[in-house]
């Protein structure tokens, strides 16, 4: 039972109750008394129902609180993971690059060798181009995976936006506060940072009279 019927089932329930107790009809005091402990009865079990949804929405609403959470954390993990991969591919690429430079270094002594070394540079010049080479296809490598770890971001994104905006929804737009002994309704709204008004009109009340144990919904804006 949702609260839009709920709500439905207590308007129909008080005029139900209205039109009774304005018929002409004449009823014993026991079938009288009988027919207003059922009607109290169905009202009862009516504002269980309305707790029990509440209670509901408060345990969805927790339960997207934790997915959330625990969404932020998988991001987190997942960022620290690539900068860790990214820091190892970086140092591997800085070895590459302290090989190359002593081949470079080789490679310019070599030069200054006689004609006899030039089958050496040659081979030093090949290997230097497949270094190169490798470097490059390593570079391209890595930003594939950048990229593909930004897709990977931004779908997480996503999926936490939506269920933010889903939290959002299930959110009730009050909270029950139970009346105590010396409360009015001036002092509770003033506790809560709200106005009478507001409480009067969330509640269907049209006077300012209110009993202890009564329970009030109270606005969250």
């Amino acid at each position: 039972m949702n609260l839009k019927h709920l709500l439905w089932n207590n308007a129909l329930s008080s005029s139900f109750i209205l039109a009774a107790a304005c018929s002409p009809l004449k009823t014993s005091p026991h079938d009288e008394k009988h027919q207003w402990e059922i009607k109290l009865h169905q009202v009862q079990t009516e504002l269980d129902d309305l707790r029990h949804d509440t209670n509901c929405f408060q345990t969805e609403l927790q339960i997207l609180d934790g997915r959330i959470k625990y969404y932020e954390n998988a991001l987190a993990s997942l960022k620290q993971q690539d900068i860790e991969k990214q820091q190892v591919k970086l140092e591997a690429i800085a070895q590459d690059l302290r090989s190359l430079e002593k081949k470079w270094n080789a490679f310019e002594k070599t030069q200054e060798g006689t004609q006899g070394n030039w089958q050496q540079i040659a081979s030093n010049a090949n290997e230097t181009t497949l270094v190169l080479s490798q470097f490059k296809t390593r570079i391209q490598e890595l930003e594939g995976e950048i990229i593909s770890q930004n897709h990977r971001f931004e779908e997480l994104a996503k999926i936490k936006g939506s269920l933010e905006s889903l939290a959002k929804s299930l959110k009730v737009p009050y909270k029950i506060y139970k009346v105590r002994s010396g409360d009015s309704l001036e002092k509770i709204a003033s506790a809560h940072h709200t106005k009478v008004e507001k409480i009067k009109k969330l509640n269907e009340l049209t006077k300012d009279l209110i009993v202890v144990d009564q329970e009030l919904k109270i606005p969250l804006d």
